[in-house]
């Protein structure tokens, strides 16, 4: 199983905010074709992190949103 995490990281405080579960999915490819629809969606910006794999960021003044797909072991 896979799920969409969307982390979001404050400018303007201190303590940061909790990555969250948005959805999961069966199989990396419909994880990652979720992320791709949400880029066009929402107008987030699709980049592919050598680290994260695909990924969707929103930046703004106050916050960066950052969304990726994750191997969620809880669900295993």
């Amino acid at each position: 199983m896979w799920s969409i995490i969307v982390s979001t990281m404050l400018a303007v405080t201190e303590v940061p905010a909790m990555p969250v579960i948005i959805s999961s999915y069966p199989t990396l490819k419909s994880c990652r074709l979720e992320l791709i629809d949400v880029s066009k969606k929402l107008e987030y910006e699709l980049v592919v992190s050598p680290m994260l794999g695909y990924t969707v960021q929103k930046k703004t003044e106050e916050k960066n949103t950052v969304a990726f797909c994750a191997k969620n072991l809880q669900s295993i």
